[in-house]
């Protein structure tokens, strides 16, 4: 899987650092392979980068909810993808007391909006423009039917039918059968040049793999939600996009003088949406196994990330 674009943003973020020890090499360091795919893609790649370095690395699986319970205990030294937005509450409470040391931001942003097919953009002039879809909103009717918004599934809680209120956009809520579901229905609409319209999010294989774009809404700040007259509806609240949200890493304490280089390669280390959604796509999308993908990736895009091995080893 040769992703040279996204390779080089990769680490691009990854500054000249001082090299360091190795320190106990012999011992492997334990990363968290927690249930989302993502995750587990960032720490294979964190992963080949530590092997290349000189270190042993295990994957520890483990629940989401018990991962700092886990790292607390000994039994995982680095958790490399965190949402401290949806992390569980003893997360913030293990780095107030010193128990974790948070790494910095990792680099990915998760943002989500309403996603439509590029070619909607030549039906729709304007788009990606929030007028351009409200003045056209008959183009996204399938069948002369009223125009649907697809949202989440029922038992995600979709905020879908609240959003078309307080945009005052007269599209009809629907939720998916499920999330294969949407995903499937923004693909076929891509590939069949058919209009649709869902809530949906990134990074996902299905934005880069299909050219899935979204529609520019007012960017969410507090009077959003609290001051009807803020944005372009002045008869409701709510009408803007949803806040992004970053993730970090985190290793436990005592990390930095077991394993000095390795510190610093993870301090250091970045992810790019671009990327984590190429190799989402060879993995959710083509069934490949997480580790036979991104060593494929790692073996293919070398210089992008060797200079970061290097920088804190040498």
């Amino acid at each position: 899987m040769k992703s040279t674009c996204c390779a080089l943003a990769l680490f691009a973020l990854a500054l000249p650092v001082s090299a360091a020890e190795l320190g106990k090499s012999e011992e492997p360091i334990k990363l968290a392979l927690t249930q989302e795919t993502s995750a587990q893609i960032t720490a294979h790649v964190a992963g080949e980068l530590l092997k290349a370095a000189g270190y042993t690395v295990e994957f520890v699986a483990v629940e989401d909810m018990a991962v700092f319970r886990q790292m607390g205990r000994g039994n995982i030294d680095a958790n490399l993808e965190i949402w401290p937005a949806n992390a569980a509450p003893s997360y913030r409470d293990m780095v107030m007391d010193r128990e974790l040391v948070e790494m910095g931001e990792l680099g990915l942003i998760l943002s989500e909006g309403l996603a439509y097919p590029a070619h909607m953009e030549a039906t729709c002039p304007g788009l990606p423009a929030l007028d351009a879809l409200r003045a056209c909103t008959e183009a996204f009717a399938t069948d002369g039917g009223t125009p649907v918004l697809i949202d989440y599934p029922s038992d995600w809680d979709g905020q879908g039918a609240d959003l078309m209120a307080a945009l005052d956009l007269s599209f009809t809520a629907t939720p998916a059968a499920s999330e294969a579901a949407l995903v499937e229905a923004l693909v076929k609409a891509s590939t069949d040049g058919t209009p649709a319209l869902a809530m949906f999010w990134q990074p996902h294989w299905a934005v880069a793999a299909h050219d899935l774009r979204f529609v520019e809404l007012p960017e969410a700040e507090a009077a959003c939600f609290e001051d009807a007259s803020w944005g372009p509806n002045a008869n409701d609240v709510g009408d803007c996009g949803f806040p992004a949200i970053t993730a970090v890493k985190a290793v436990i304490k005592g990390f930095k003088p077991r394993w000095p280089a390795a510190y610093i390669l993870i301090e250091n280390f970045q992810m790019d949406n671009d990327t984590l959604a190429a190799l989402l796509a060879a993995v959710e999308r083509d069934g490949r196994p997480v580790a036979d993908a991104v060593a494929d990736w790692a073996a293919a895009n070398e210089e992008s990330w060797r200079p970061l091995v290097e920088s804190a080893t040498n």
